[in-house]
C-alpha cells in the first residue's frame, strides 16, 4: 500500500466529508510524471459481482491538476437508471500544500436526466459536482459507490483506461470480484495479466504504476489503441428472466434471438397492405425497394431507452400502430414485412462511429455496438431503416470497414464489411468562370456527390428547406463564392447515393491586379487544403479512415485582347503517397485554359516516423489547389 492518504467519507444523503490534511503535492509526484496536466496519484476500481445480475461498484481517485487545461478534471459524473442506485457520491479539493479549499455538500450535487441527440426519452440520469480549484496544482479526490442490477450489469461492466492523454500515473488499480460458478472475460492493450485469486469468490486484479504523460496527436487511432486499456465482460448474465453469455459470438447472438422472439407478427391490415405493396414486382430486389420505400414514408425514427428497451425492440405491431420506432424497432417491422413476402433477412448489430472507440475483436465476444441495421442474405446488402431519405441497401461510410454481428435464427455469427472503395465516396464538379476587364466573373458550378460525399447534402435537403438557409451553409464551407446567385438548385437522387448541385453567380475581385498584370487563381472554391499540423517527434502511429476521388474541371475564360504570360504548365501536377495520388493537368484553349485535377485519398495506418512524408503531400496538394496564371495583354509583333 502507498503511504498513507485522506480516506475520504464522502456524504451522500447527509453523511459528512472527514476534513483532512493531503500530503504536500510537491512531495507525492516524481519529475517523470509531470509533463503533462495531471497527475493521478492513486485510482481504485472495484466491482464486487453478486449475481447473474447484481453487484456493487466502488470508485476512489485522488488526482493533482497542473493546470487548467484537464477538461472536467475538478468535476465528478456518475450515471444510474432504473437499475442502478448511487449510495455514495462525493468530491473534495485542496491546494499545493495539502489544505482543503473545499469539499461537496448533498446541497452541490446536482442530478440531472441525461439526453442525446435522436433520443426521446431514456431512463438514465446522472449526478455531478465540481469543486473549487483556487490555484495549481490542485489535487482533488473522488469517490463513488453504487448497486447494479439487472440491465446495468448486461450493459457490460465498465472498461478500464488507467490514463488520458496528457497525464501522468502513479498508481491504478481495478478489480473484479464473480461467483466461482462465473468467469471473468477479458481483453487487454499494453496491460499485465490480472493477479487472480480464488476462495469464496474469484477475484481479478490489475494493477499499474508509474506511466509517464502521453500527448494526444492528430490523425492518430483510438486512445484504446494507443493507451492501456482492459475491455471486461461478464460470462454469463440474466437481465429481465433473460439468460444470456458473453463465451463466443454464438452465444450472444442467441440471447439476441430471445429478446428478439415473437416480436415479428404483422397485424392482419398490414400482412394485406404488404402484399399490395409488392404486386408486380418482377424480382426480389423491386420487391425489397417498394417495402423499404413504404416503411420510410410511414415511419419515423425516435429512440427510446428504458431498462431492455436498450436491447429489445418494440414489436412489429407496436411500432405499426404508432408509426415510430428506434433502429431496433425499425430494424424488426423491416424485416418482418420482408418475412411476409418470403424474403429471408437478420437483423445485424454494428457500432455506426467512423473512428470506432473499440474496433470489435474476433476473439473477444463483446457488446461494442451501437446501432442496428438489418441484412438481406438474397441480395447480400444492408439496410439502414433509421433513415427516411437514404436509397435502399446504403450504408453511410461511417458504417464501413469493421466486424458486425449477424443474429440469425442459428445464433450470432461475426462478419465484415468492407471499406468503400474511393471512387464510391466521389464528387465530379465543373466549374465555368468568364472573367472580365472590370475584375468581375460570371461563375457557373455544377457538381455531383457519391456516397459518403453526399450524406451532409441530402441531409441538408431534408432538414433545411429554406434555400437562403441553404446556400449560406454551403457558402460557409466553401462550397459556393457567396449566396446572392440568380441560378440554384439542389437536387437529391432517390434511387442512388447521390446529390446534384448546381450554382451561377457573378462576383466581384475575382482577380489581383500589380501593374499591368492580372494575377487569375484557377480554383478558389472547393480547392482542397487540408494541411496536418506540423509535429516534428511524433509518437503516435497515424490512421486515416476516410477514402475521396474528387474530379474537377475549371475552365477560365478570358477577355479578348489578354494572353497568359505564366502559369501556365505543360507536364501534369502530380504528387503520390500511400494517402493518395494528386494528378493536375492545365492546357490552353481558345479563350483561356482548361485545369482538371484528380485526387484519390485511400484510407491508411502508418508508422509515427512516416508522418512528416504524409505532410508533405498535404503541403504539396495545398500548394497545387492555389494554382493562379498571370495575364497581360497581348503583345503585337
Amino acid at each position: 500500500m502507498m503511504r498513507a492518504l485522506l480516506f475520504l467519507t464522502l456524504l451522500w444523503a447527509g453523511t459528512q466529508v472527514n476534513a483532512q490534511k493531503l500530503e504536500p503535492t510537491s512531495l507525492r509526484i516524481p519529475d517523470s510524471l509531470s509533463g503533462g496536466h495531471s497527475v493521478v496519484l492513486e485510482s481504485d476500481i472495484s466491482y464486487e459481482v453478486t449475481g447473474l445480475n447484481s453487484a456493487t461498484y466502488r470508485y476512489r481517485k485522488v488526482i493533482t491538476l497542473l493546470d487548467g487545461e484537464q477538461e472536467h478534471g475538478n468535476t465528478l459524473v456518475e450515471g444510474y437508471d432504473a437499475d442502478s442506485k448511487i449510495t455514495s457520491f462525493g468530491a473534495a479539493s485542496y491546494d499545493f500544500l495539502g489544505n482543503e479549499i473545499d469539499r461537496a455538500r448533498s446541497k452541490d450535487v446536482q442530478d440531472r436526466r441525461y439526453t442525446s441527440e435522436g433520443t426521446f426519452y431514456q431512463d438514465t440520469r446522472y449526478q455531478y459536482v465540481s469543486v473549487p480549484c483556487s490555484s495549481y496544482p490542485c489535487t482533488v479526490v473522488f469517490e463513488v459507490e453504487k448497486q447494479l442490477n439487472d440491465f446495468s450489469m448486461v450493459g457490460a461492466l465498465d472498461n478500464w483506461q488507467p490514463q488520458r492523454y496528457g497525464q501522468g500515473v502513479v498508481r491504478s488499480s481495478f478489480t473484479v470480484s464473480v461467483p466461482l460458478e462465473n468467469e471473468l472475460l477479458y481483453r487487454l492493450h499494453e496491460l499485465p495479466e490480472p493477479r487472480v485469486t480464488t476462495d469464496r469468490v474469484k477475484t481479478y486484479h490489475w494493477e499499474v504504476h508509474n506511466l509517464p504523460p502521453q500527448d494526444q496527436e492528430p490523425y492518430a487511432p483510438s486512445a484504446t489503441e494507443t493507451l492501456p486499456y482492459l475491455r471486461v465482460a461478464l460470462a454469463d448474465f440474466s437481465i429481465e428472466g433473460y439468460r444470456g453469455s458473453y463465451r463466443s459470438w454464438d452465444d450472444f447472438g442467441i440471447f439476441m434471438n430471445s429478446l428478439l422472439d415473437g416480436r415479428d407478427v404483422l397485424p392482419a391490415r398490414l400482412k394485406q397492405e404488404v402484399k399490395e405493396v409488392v404486386q408486380g414486382a418482377a424480382t426480389e430486389r423491386e420487391k425489397i425497394d417498394r417495402l423499404y420505400r413504404h416503411m420510410q414514408s410511414r415511419m419515423r425514427y425516435v429512440s427510446i431507452q428504458l431498462g431492455i428497451g436498450g436491447w429489445q425492440p418494440f414489436p412489429a405491431e407496436y411500432v405499426e400502430q404508432n408509426r415510430f420506432g428506434d433502429c431496433k424497432a425499425l430494424s424488426n417491422y423491416m424485416g418482418a414485412m420482408l418475412k411476409e413476402v418470403g424474403i429471408a433477412s437478420y437483423p445485424v448489430l454494428i457500432n455506426a462511429d467512423q473512428q470506432q472507440h473499440y474496433a470489435v475483436d474476433q476473439q473477444f465476444t463483446t457488446a461494442a455496438f451501437n446501432h442496428m441495421v438489418l441484412y438481406v442474405p438474397g441480395e447480400e446488402m444492408y439496410l439502414e431503416c433509421t433513415s427516411h431519405t437514404a436509397p435502399s441497401g446504403y450504408l453511410g461510410e461511417d458504417m464501413r470497414d469493421r466486424h458486425v454481428l449477424w443474429v440469425t435464427p442459428e445464433g450470432g455469427e461475426l462478419h465484415h464489411i468492407p471499406p468503400a472503395d474511393p471512387t464510391t465516396n466521389a464528387s465530379t464538379r465543373t466549374v465555368d468562370v468568364t472573367v472580365t476587364e472590370r475584375g468581375t466573373a460570371a461563375v457557373t458550378i455544377n457538381s455531383t456527390f457519391y456516397g459518403g460525399l453526399q450524406e451532409a447534402f441530402r441531409g441538408l435537403a431534408d432538414y433545411e428547406h429554406n434555400r437562403t438557409e441553404q446556400l449560406k451553409q454551403l457558402h460557409a464551407y466553401d462550397l459556393l463564392p457567396d449566396v446572392s446567385g440568380s441560378d440554384y438548385a439542389l437536387t437529391v437522387h432517390p434511387d442512388t447515393a447521390a446529390v446534384g448541385l448546381r450554382y451561377r453567380t457573378e462576383v466581384n475581385n475575382y482577380f489581383r491586379k500589380m501593374g499591368s498584370r492580372l494575377f487569375v487563381p484557377i480554383n478558389p472554391y472547393y480547392g482542397y487544403t487540408t494541411v496536418p499540423e506540423e509535429n516534428s517527434d511524433r509518437q503516435l502511429p497515424v490512421k486515416m479512415l476516410t477514402s475521396r476521388f474528387l474530379v474537377d474541371t475549371v475552365n477560365v475564360h478570358l477577355p479578348a485582347g489578354l494572353e497568359i504570360e505564366s502559369g501556365l504548365h505543360s507536364a501534369p501536377v502530380v504528387y503520390q503517397h500511400a494517402r493518395g495520388e494528386y494528378r493536375a493537368q492545365m492546357t490552353a484553349t481558345a479563350d483561356g485554359i482548361q485545369w482538371i485535377r484528380t485526387l484519390r485519398l485511400t484510407p491508411v495506418r502508418l508508422p509515427a516516423e512516416d508522418y512528416a512524408a504524409l505532410r508533405q503531400f498535404y503541403l504539396d496538394v495545398s500548394k497545387a489547389e492555389r494554382a493562379q496564371i498571370v495575364v497581360r495583354e497581348k503583345r503585337t509583333k
